[in-house]
């Protein structure tokens, strides 16, 4: 599990592997080795590797939640007016406290996904819970 979160990780930064693994003091190779489970990180480098990203070794080994940082308030803002563009296209009328309630159901579920594979994925999500909402 480490393996696969770091990778998302270094990805979602827009860094390439080579800046992360120069900032981080060690060899390109060896940081691939390690996002792609070839090689398990010691705890001196997953420390090192949580301080660099601003997240926990608790996200990494899949504890708890990503924290929230920079790209999470982006990823918060465009399911804010992907829900309000959805809203108004479909001429449906949700509450305030609906759409933080969606804002809650869908962003631990794309939070570390692309933009392009949020924006599908977030539709997706609406078009179930209004069909859900429509049918109760």
């Amino acid at each position: 599990m480490i393996a696969k979160r770091m990778k998302l990780v270094v990805e979602n930064s827009g860094e390439t592997q080579t800046s992360v693994a120069e900032h981080l003091g060690i060899s390109q190779p060896r940081l691939n080795q390690y996002l792609n489970g070839k090689r398990e990180a010691d705890y001196a480098f997953v420390y090192k590797f949580c301080r660099y990203f601003h997240t926990t070794p608790n996200y990494l080994f899949d504890f708890d939640e990503p924290p929230i940082n920079g790209q999470a308030f982006d990823c918060i803002a465009n399911i804010i007016e992907r829900v309000d563009s959805w809203v108004e296209n479909h001429k449906v009328s949700y509450s305030a406290a609906e759409k933080a309630e969606l804002i809650r159901l869908i962003f631990p579920k794309i939070n570390m996904l692309p933009d392009d594979q949020q924006r599908t994925k977030i539709s997706d999500f609406l078009e179930v819970y209004h069909s859900i909402r429509k049918s109760n």
